[in-house]
């Protein structure tokens, strides 16, 4: 792992395990703060560019969770509906 020298490593954040955090550094986002700037949705669309067929609904709403330091599904409901929706998923 390389040295951070500003922020949490991204693999430290709430709901980021080892295969999350891998893509995350493939797509240029190395700690938390990168990904509280870029925002859930635009780093999940930069993620799903790449593995388009194993993205999903879980991985979004994850990089949301891990925005807000909490698990994912405590996220309310119409919050979750909302960014899945601007994501264009289904559920």
């Amino acid at each position: 792992m390389g040295t951070i020298i500003h922020g949490l490593a991204i693999d430290r954040a709430v709901n980021i395990g080892p295969v999350l955090s891998a893509r995350l550094r493939s797509v240029g986002v190395e700690t938390l703060e990168e990904l509280k700037r870029q925002g859930a949705l635009e780093v999940w669309q930069l993620i799903a560019d790449q593995t388009p067929p194993e993205e999903c609904v879980h991985t979004l709403l994850a990089l949301e969770g891990a925005i807000r330091a909490t698990r994912w599904t405590a996220i309310d409901q119409g919050e979750r509906d909302r960014l899945v929706a601007a994501a264009g998923l289904d559920v």
